[in-house]
Parts: structure tokens; sequence; C-alpha cells
């Protein structure tokens, strides 16, 4: 039976790679699924600073460690979902709208770019295993593991404050912990704020992307996070942005006076 270890690039999935290097556990691959935003201008759906290190620096590691790394990428991007027209509905004004947006908590990108794509490898398999990143205090999580999917977190009794040191062993601890505990697309309606704000600061083009999207007369609802709309949102960032502006300012100001 082939052994598939399912990695994002996060602090579990990654520590469960280290665990299989360190204890001899052979894997047959690991799966990396990339969400897009754009296949035709090749605009990545993932974290910025996350999907540059994937590639520059976690899997040359993981390479060099013996595993292959197999990246698996849905034929559907972001945008060609958010321009999807609507043909269904039990409200008549409905149909024929764009879905735009996803919902918060109710997010089809995640099932259709990132879990179809890893679906749609595992087919071309045959009787395989899943190595799944869940921590040994995930109880919860863990009941609910499919009966080809196994945790080396749990067999190994690793809970998940556990997993940093183990990644920064081998400098596989992505850099989006220094400024945020979760991954996740920079389009997410679960970003916070403040996650807007800094992507906004640091990744304009991005959120330039999301405003012109904002602007589509087509679009079934106005909602971008939640029950927010993107001018809202926006207006927001705004603010965040320009105080910590003023902040870093003055503090520029107090190190020229002293």
């Amino acid at each position: 039976m082939k052994r598939y270890l399912s990695w994002s690039g996060g602090k579990d999935s990654s520590a469960s790679i280290v665990l299989c290097y360190e204890n001899g556990i052979p894997l047959d691959g690991v799966i990396f699924s990339e969400v897009m935003f754009d296949h035709s201008r090749n605009i990545s759906g993932e974290n910025p600073e996350h999907i540059e290190w994937i590639y520059n620096t976690a899997i040359p590691i993981i390479e060099r460690m013996g595993y292959s790394v197999n990246v698996v990428r849905a034929e559907k991007d972001y945008v060609g979902l958010f321009h999807t027209r609507i043909t269904r509905s039990k409200q008549a004004e409905r149909i024929g709208k764009k879905y735009g947006f996803p919902l918060g908590g109710m997010c089809f990108v995640n099932s259709q770019l990132k879990v179809g794509s890893i679906k749609k490898f595992q087919k071309h398999l045959d009787l395989h295993e899943s190595v799944i990143g869940i921590a040994y205090d995930e109880p919860e999580r863990l009941s609910r593991l499919k009966e080809n999917s196994v945790s080396v977190l749990a067999q190994y009794k690793v809970c998940e404050r556990d997993t940093y040191e183990l990644c920064r062993r081998y400098n596989l601890l992505s850099p989006l912990y220094e400024s945020k505990s979760r991954g996740g697309c920079w389009f997410c309606p679960n970003c916070s704020v403040k996650e807007f704000a800094r992507l906004k600061k640091y990744h304009p083009e991005l959120w330039d992307e999301l405003e012109k999207l904002s602007h589509d007369p087509d679009i079934v609802k106005q909602g971008f996070k939640y029950a927010r709309t993107f001018a809202s949102v926006n207006r927001e960032v705004d603010l965040i942005n320009n105080q910590i502006s003023i902040f870093e300012y003055m503090k520029e100001q107090h190190h020229v006076e002293l």
C-alpha cells in the first residue's frame, strides 16, 4: 500500500514530514495542493510569502530528505468560480447572476480548488494511506479521520504547541507564522481585517484585484467578509494602515530628535 502525505506547508503537516523523516517512516510522496487565483496570469491564491517559501525553501528541503513533492492544481481558479453564473435557485432573481465572493464559513474555494485537486490526484493511485497533519491534542478532528487516513502526530503524541520546534529543526516553519497564526488564501473571508490591511500594505496589486471584482454589477451579493461589503472592509483597512503609518512617523521623529 502506498503512503502519501497531504501537505499544506502549515506547521502540523510540516511537522508530520519531520516525524516521518526522523523515524524512518517511508512516504511514496508528499502532495501539495496550490489554490490558484488566476491561472491565465499565474497568480497564486496562496499567501504570497508562504508560496514563495514553499517553492524556494521548503520543497528543496523535503526533496533532500528523500521525499518527492507532487504539486497539484485544480483546473478551475478563483476568478473562474467568481464569474460562474447561477443556473438554479429558489429565488428567481438570482438566476443568471454571478456567484461573486465566497461566503464566510461556506467557502467553495477550499472544496473545489484545494481538496478537489487532492482527491483527483488520489483517484489515480491504487490502495493508499493518507498521512494527515492533526495533532495529538485535537481529539475531535482525529475522530473524523477516514479509514485510510492516519496521523503520525497522534501516533507519536505530538501536541500542536510542539509542532513549531519540530519544524524549526529543519527550517520548515513557514514565514506566515511571523505575522499570523493561520495559513490560507489571501482572499479568504475568514481573514481578519488586520490581515487584509497587511495584504493591502505589502501587496497592493492583489488587493486591487479584489477591488476590481467588487465593482462587477452582475454579482448576486455584495458581501465580501460575511455580511460586510468590500468597500466597508476597505475603509477599515485604510484606517488601520494609516494609523500604523502615523505611529511609524512618530517613531522616526523620536529617533531624529534623539
